[in-house]
């Protein structure tokens, strides 16, 4: 093979596949946020526009007007699972990572083992759970489930970031008169904040997108998320294509937004802990 053709496949290899990748993301993306401006006739017409004939940001308003109060609430659990992941898995991970304890390895396998669960066998003991002690039907207790998955993963994801840490920035810290807790706070944290970015944008993403415990856990209609509530445009007479793409439009943009804020983090946080020092 010679240099000319080497060339030409590392370019399709650097250029063109990614491209196409991402081509074959946004196609249903652009789809979605041009069905917000056209009715339903128009969504349903074949050939499909590409382009809204008659585009008109009513069904916009209206989507909004209707999920408006489901976006503060997809904002409070969001918020509060953020909240929650990192204040339990950030000094977990410090502890499994720098702190020789003997039970690093079981607690290790049980956060490892929760993982592998999917959400629905915690559904209904949760429900259980929480109908007894009074959180059924609260944020609280939608937190505290979403949280039962996203702390064992930003725990696992933050303890390989920690173990890179030099031990030795530690120890002269601990030599220097130190306490745990000022190493912690002084040093380890300055250090991990590109995992902790990570961790935390991971912690809010599952938690913007959960739909299995929000469903199960809040009955009442103004508590739930607009995970949930972009379920109102789904009926037995049909669906509003429209409003609910219009909808779905904007229960993307933050998500985006932390994605964008918090992606230069996203592969330091990610392949820390690949190389012990």
């Amino acid at each position: 093979m010679n240099r000319s053709t080497k060339n030409i496949l590392r370019w399709w290899g650097r250029m063109v596949v990614p491209a196409i990748c991402v081509l074959i993301i946004m196609i249903p993306i652009y789809l979605v946020i041009i069905g917000g401006f056209m009715t339903v006739q128009e969504i349903y017409r074949q050939p499909p526009h590409l382009f809204p004939p008659n585009p008109t940001w009513q069904f916009y308003q209206s989507a909004w007007n209707t999920l408006n109060q489901s976006m503060l609430n997809s904002f409070i659990i969001a918020i509060g699972t953020y909240v929650l992941t990192l204040a339990v898995s950030t000094p977990t991970a410090f502890a499994l990572a720098k702190l020789r304890m003997s039970v690093e390895k079981p607690v290790s396998f049980a956060m490892a083992l929760v993982q592998m669960l999917p959400m629905t066998t915690l559904v209904i003991p949760l429900f259980l759970i929480f109908f007894n002690v009074g959180l059924n039907n609260t944020f609280t207790g939608v937190i505290l489930g979403i949280s039962a998955f996203t702390v064992p993963f930003c725990t696992i994801l933050l303890t390989a970031y920690m173990r890179s840490i030099p031990s030795g920035l530690m120890e002269a810290a601990w030599i220097d008169g130190a306490s745990l807790g000022r190493i912690f706070v002084s040093i380890v944290l300055p250090i991990s904040s590109p995992g902790i970015a990570t961790a935390g944008m991971f912690a809010f993403l599952m938690a913007w997108g959960n739909f299995i415990f929000p469903l199960s856990l809040l009955q009442e209609r103004s508590l739930q998320p607009m995970s949930v509530a972009l379920y109102r445009f789904v009926d037995q007479f049909g669906i509003e294509w429209n409003m609910l793409m219009a909808g779905s439009a904007i229960y993307s943009i933050p998500p985006i937004l932390v994605v964008l804020v918090a992606g230069r983090y996203l592969v330091s946080g990610m392949t820390a802990g690949a190389f012990k020092e």
